[in-house]
């Protein structure tokens, strides 16, 4: 059964730029279940899988149609991360990587 625990906790994410995130809570999900988190009016999925997860909606069909723009970035400590951006706000997005010392290292299509 999915178990959803909701504690709210917020911390500083970056000590060098003071950025704060809240942690609103944790989803754990078995094997071949699945959830959406919506933000924007934009929607990306989540499915746990018995070899592991998929970790965003298709990016070449529903986050491109959804008006969305998929990164590979990686931080000042050499970590990857995909970032899913909508094409309307990539001005906040590259300030945003300028700010954290983000680098973007592909779009993927």
């Amino acid at each position: 059964m999915t178990k959803i625990i909701r504690k709210k906790r917020k911390f500083i994410a970056n000590r060098k730029t003071n950025l704060s995130v809240t942690n609103v809570g944790k989803i754990k999900l078995n094997k071949n279940e699945h959830f959406t988190i919506n933000f924007l009016n934009k929607a990306n999925e989540v499915c746990a899988m018995n070899w592991g997860l998929y970790a965003t909606s298709s990016i070449n069909k529903r986050l491109k149609d959804q008006g969305c723009i998929t990164y590979l970035t990686q931080n000042f400590f050499k970590k990857k991360f995909i970032m899913i951006v909508h094409k309307n706000k990539k001005v906040n997005f590259r300030n945003y990587c300028r700010k954290e010392k983000i680098k973007i290292i592909k779009i993927i299509k």
